[in-house]
């Protein structure tokens, strides 16, 4: 099929052109429904109602594919939301979701005549050697299947995706805008959800979840309650809300209008609110972390000068006031620059020497999903002392060959990332705002060294955080208006 023949195609859904064809659909909908409710059969007649909608939605896909990765992105968050809510296998339903979007978006792309050069990137090769080693991890002699499947998406599948779509999908200024927005909408929730468990109590699932599942060893604990939100727990909305005041706050100074301005300023309290709320004192590791990180790639005298300033004031404000000791949160967040005072991290640290001791024999790990609480896949050997964080966790499941490549992979991604905002990106507003994204990644990887966070959501912003530095190239270009948009076939913007 021509590129000409393929335009036509694309026209003949348009809205315009389409609307008789979709009038008759919906007659034919409603025909059916009340044929079907006629003879008691209201749920074949849900079934095919939902066909003319569903034709509906699919042209408006096709028709505007390059937008569906806004849906790829919600869903990480939507399904985490279902299942606080009822019982989902968040896992099972996200990675299916995004597989099918994903196949959907490259047989979409692959019909428009786009091209592919840029979702061929540095991102993607090294994760493509880094997939090697994890395929190669099958071969592992206490490798179980089912626990490959179940660690896969986090250590694989969701780099690659973002590694392939983001720099297709996202292409102007305000595609990055709207990311920030619908992540927006879910920290506005969360700091909500956190209010009201510490205002109004649990509700019986959380109470489960405390109770009858062992949370309240980690959540109620000295110091007070860690409230979790509709997060996995309290570790997960504290990173993840760290994440967000990060890079909220970072992007308020840099938004294009006032209202986005003011806008991010309020989420990034909000989330400086939920972060306090979890009581999870890694968190505090992504600011600091990401803050040093963006005053470096920012190449800007004044925002190096700034970022130091704030991160000796969040130094001097723990380690040496005692300004809020008597707030819960404040107090239990201070005892995380304050280590030799803290009986949790000496536990730790003596529980990190005894994973040294066991992992020496073991290279290669335990294999992938079973370097943790892995009991139930029933693997040949387990690993007796859990780990206590993400990057020991991929130690555990990987040994010390994989760690090793692990970090090396994202410290070689992280340079090459900051090399292309720092030096091939020219629009100061723009590198800014992309810096603000992947310093929340940095920051990211430095809390997971204390805090087993690499979960829903986290995995899908740490990684377009990285992708999307790929694309800030052609992000610029298109801005300046010196090249078409992705789809080939059509190069009027939609």
């Amino acid at each position: 099929m021509s590129k000409k023949e393929s335009n036509n195609n694309v026209e003949a859904f348009r809205p315009r052109g389409g609307i008789i064809f979709i009038t008759l659909l919906a007659i034919a909908g409603l025909y059916l429904i009340y044929d079907f409710i006629s003879t008691g059969e209201p749920l074949s007649a849900m079934i095919f109602a939902a066909i003319p909608v569903g034709i509906v939605i699919f042209v408006a896909m096709i028709r505007y594919y390059h937008r569906i990765f806004y849906i790829l992105f919600l869903s990480h968050f939507l399904f985490l939301l279902i299942s606080s809510l009822i019982d989902l296998r968040i896992g099972v339903a996200t990675l299916v979701f995004n597989l099918v979007i994903t196949l959907f978006i490259i047989i979409a792309s692959v019909y428009k005549s786009t091209s592919w050069k840029d979702s061929l990137n540095g991102m993607l090769t090294l994760f493509i050697v880094w997939g090697g080693f994890c395929v190669l991890q099958l071969a592992n002699p206490n490798a179980v299947l089912e626990a490959w499947n179940a660690a896969i998406s986090n250590y694989l599948v969701y780099p690659i995706i973002c590694a392939i779509l983001v720099p297709l999908c996202i292409r102007e200024y305000r595609n990055v805008e709207w990311l920030l927005i619908i992540w927006s909408v879910f920290i506005i929730y969360g700091a909500f959800k956190g209010y009201w468990q510490k205002s109004h109590g649990f509700n019986e699932r959380e109470m489960v979840f405390l109770y009858e599942k062992g949370g309240a060893e980690t959540h109620i604990i000295w110091s007070g309650i860690r409230y979790f939100s509709f997060f996995t727990d309290a570790a997960n909305f504290g990173v993840h809300s760290a994440m967000a005041s990060l890079g909220f706050g970072l992007s308020a100074y840099f938004a294009r209008t006032k209202w986005l301005k003011v806008y991010f300023t309020i989420i990034a309290a909000l989330a400086v609110y939920g972060m306090f709320l979890s009581g999870t004192r890694a968190a505090l590791a992504v600011p600091v972390g990401g803050l040093m990180a963006f005053a470096i790639i920012s190449r800007g005298w004044k925002t190096l000068f700034a970022g130091i300033f704030a991160l000796l004031v969040i130094f001097v404000f723990f380690r040496f006031t005692t300004i809020g000791e008597s707030n819960q949160q404040i107090r239990n967040m201070r005892t995380a620059f304050r280590p030799d005072e803290d009986a949790s991290y000496q536990v730790r640290v003596q529980n990190r020497e005894l994973v040294k001791e066991y992992m020496a024999s073991k290279p290669f790990g335990y294999g992938l999903g079973l370097g943790g609480k892995a009991s139930r896949y029933n693997p040949k050997e387990l690993m007796p002392i859990p780990p206590d964080s993400w990057l020991i966790n991929v130690w555990t499941d990987t040994g010390i060959f994989g760690i090793s490549l692990y970090v090396l992979i994202h410290a070689i991604l992280f340079v090459w990332c900051s090399w292309i905002l720092m030096f091939k990106i020219s629009n100061k507003r723009l590198r800014n705002q992309l810096s603000a994204w992947l310093c929340v990644s940095a920051g990211f990887f430095i809390a997971a060294y204390a805090n087993d966070v690499m979960q829903y959501p986290n995995a899908i912003l740490v990684y377009i955080g990285f992708a999307i530095c790929f694309a800030a190239p052609n992000i610029e270009k298109e801005e300046s208006g010196k090249v078409p948009l992705p789809d080939s076939a059509n190069n009027k913007k939609n």
